[in-house]
């Protein structure tokens, strides 16, 4: 009979549960401090415990209240906590069981945008070199975003004030709400489908971190990091940030600037093209009177070691020589003829007219001698000043283009070997009388 005073872990367990349940002021409870010892398995389910300075609280989310949540929890983070509790019979425990929770002191929003951030970052969609360079003179620009405000009105604006030429494609899409990320996200497919846009704007005009949150969520930044266009993001004002800033391959800090980047400003252009003309010209001129310094310099070389120059330089010694010749001539006849005196005389003194017979024989025979000589030396003097003048005839290119003959230039080159030349170049070809220009339509070897 004693013993039916003594209940069961399980009756004693039940009761207490009962209790729990039936206070008022257990079934809604408010309650903050520091998570520790978070958990989630694979069931979506939180455990964690809640802590301050003097005690702590086991508490339970289960996983159909967690995915309501903006943002995961994390060992220290402070928090809100609304719930009820109640008594884990299994563990023989009292714990909370967390319905709705955020963080103290911040907003969920901001959380869950840092945590995403995070990750982003961590598997490399914000490095500088996954990014795209804009294109210099883009034809047609895409644009996402409202159809109504007044960010699409200052683009629009913007880019015919600055390039009037350029076409604008604009992708109507919802930038705010529930439906804003899908859409947002699937217009930035669609431009891409085209394969005919050269740069994509996406943006909006500003407003709070739930009004421009699209631009936070993940799809919309993983679609903006698979962009084959450029991608510049113009969402909010200058002071706001979000995801797609940093996964752009630009980042503008309104929607009017994201114009100015994304075309160039044709009046700036036909400043550059007026400046780049007038160097060219200067260029231009500067080569001219370079190629004009070279031309001078060659005729001047020409005259100075040119055929010309070498034919009067052989005349002047063929001159040189013929006078020393007839020089040399003249006073070997003044020294025959001084003997031929001297002999004379002594005939006449000595009056043998055997001796003076004898003597006018010899002369006879010398004086005939020395024509023959004469006459042979200057045969042999004839002949090789013709050899020389015949040779300087063949050495001058003159008297090669005389003869039929002709010289190939090739920019200004001679041309030696056909290896030098492709089909449909242009050469010159020198003549006696002049030079004619022509193309090559056909090579052929030896």
């Amino acid at each position: 009979m004693e013993q039916d005073k003594y209940l069961s872990v399980e009756a004693l367990t039940k009761y207490i549960e009962k209790k729990f349940e039936v206070d008022p002021y257990l079934k809604n409870i408010y309650v903050k401090g520091e998570i520790s010892n978070f958990k989630q398995p694979v069931s979506g389910h939180m455990y964690f415990t809640l802590k301050d300075e003097g005690a702590e609280l086991r508490c339970v989310m289960f996983q159909k209240s967690a995915t309501k949540l903006g943002f995961k929890p994390e060992d220290g983070m402070q928090i809100l906590l609304t719930g009820r509790v109640s008594v884990f019979s299994k563990g023989g425990r009292y714990q909370l069981y967390a319905e709705w929770m955020e963080p103290d002191g911040i907003g969920s929003l901001y959380i869950k945008l840092e945590q995403l951030k995070h990750q982003l970052e961590k598997e490399g969609l914000f490095a500088q070199n996954r990014k795209q360079a804009l294109p210099s003179f883009p034809a047609k620009v895409g644009i996402v975003t409202s159809k109504t405000g007044a960010a699409i009105r200052d683009m629009i604006t913007t880019i015919k004030r600055r390039m009037p030429a350029t076409e604008i494609l604009l992708f109507p899409t919802i930038v705010q709400g529930d439906t804003a990320a899908p859409n947002i996200v699937r217009n930035i497919e669609r431009a891409n489908f085209r394969n005919d846009i050269d740069v994509l704007i996406i943006g909006r005009g500003g407003g709070s971190i739930e009004d421009l949150w699209a631009f936070n969520e993940e799809v919309v930044v993983r679609a903006v990091a698979d962009s084959a266009i450029p991608i510049i993001s113009a969402v909010g004002h200058e002071t706001d940030t979000t995801l797609t800033d940093y996964v752009a391959d630009v980042r503008a800090a309104t929607p009017t600037a994201a114009a100015e980047l994304a075309v160039p400003d044709y009046r700036d252009l036909l400043e550059r093209v007026a400046e780049r003309r007038f160097r060219l010209i200067q260029t231009i001129r500067q080569r001219i009177d370079i190629s004009k310094q070279e031309v001078a310099r060659y005729q001047e070389r020409l005259v100075m070691h040119g055929p010309k120059r070498q034919m009067e330089q052989y005349q002047e010694r063929i001159d040189y020589f013929m006078e020393r010749l007839e020089r040399g001539l003249k006073q070997h006849l003044l020294l025959k003829q001084h003997a031929f005196e001297r002999v004379a005389f002594r005939l006449a003194h000595t009056g043998l007219d055997r001796e003076i017979a004898q003597q006018q024989q010899l002369l006879a025979s010398s004086s005939k001698d020395l024509n023959r000589q004469m006459s042979r030396l200057l045969t042999t003097k004839r002949r090789d000043f013709l050899q020389k003048v015949e040779a300087l005839e063949h050495l001058s290119p003159l008297a090669l283009l005389n003869r039929g003959y002709s010289v190939v230039y090739k920019e200004d080159t001679i041309l030696t070997s056909n290896e030098k030349v492709a089909v449909g170049d242009e050469i010159t070809v020198r003549m006696a009388n002049g030079q004619v220009r022509a193309k090559i339509t056909e090579k052929e070897d030896n």
